[in-house]
């Protein structure tokens, strides 16, 4: 298990003070909610494992409160296409270097989890725990944040951005421009539109 705290130090996430992220969370998540705490000791940890890399990239795989640790604690973003979001329902995340392939995946340990019943009953919806408000699990994750997870590094088969460039061109349908990739005509003129005019 990783543990990146000792009982004489204050814990930092990324070189931040807890308490300093936890407020730049709150901040940019617009309330502060345990995944986004649990989040922050994550992206710690698995940089950590990592190390400096100048060509970082991100995947978390969930798309629920980790995606904006990763966002606030790196240069990786859903704007910049360095942060890849897998719908896995897990929470767990890799970082890794995109030119050398290796990075490092961080994850809430549920034996460790399961131990910590005011964790515990958020993390497992409420089994083998008590249901607290967030703001008291929020506290217990700042305080055992790092005992809760595990990092180790990993190796990426390939890069989940694609380097190259995508071509483009105007729908036949709406005339919008769209990823050529998607066929004869836009998503949204196939059908698979999410609004109406």
């Amino acid at each position: 298990m990783s543990s990146i705290a000792t009982s004489s130090a204050p814990l930092q996430i990324c070189g931040m003070d807890v308490q300093d992220y936890l407020v730049k969370a709150e901040e940019f998540h617009g309330h502060l909610s345990p995944g986004v705490a649990m989040g922050g000791f994550l992206v710690d940890a698995a940089w950590r494992v990592l190390g400096p890399t100048p060509y970082l990239n991100a995947v978390v795989e969930t798309v629920v409160c980790l995606p904006d640790a990763v966002q606030i604690l790196t240069p990786c973003t859903l704007g910049n296409n360095f942060l890849q979001l897998l719908d896995w329902g897990k929470f767990a995340l890799t970082l890794y270097d995109r030119e050398t392939l290796k990075g490092a995946r961080a994850w809430v340990n549920r034996q460790a989890v399961a131990a910590v019943p005011e964790v515990a009953g958020w993390f497992l919806r409420g089994a083998g725990g008590i249901v607290l408000p967030k703001d008291e699990v929020v506290k217990e994750i700042a305080r055992r944040g790092p005992d809760l997870l595990l990092a180790r590094p990993v190796e990426m088969p390939a890069a989940l951005k694609p380097s190259e460039k995508v071509a483009t061109g105007p729908c036949p349908a709406c005339g919008e421009s769209y990823p050529l990739r998607q066929g004869a005509a836009c998503l949204a003129c196939q059908g698979q539109a999410y609004y109406r005019f």
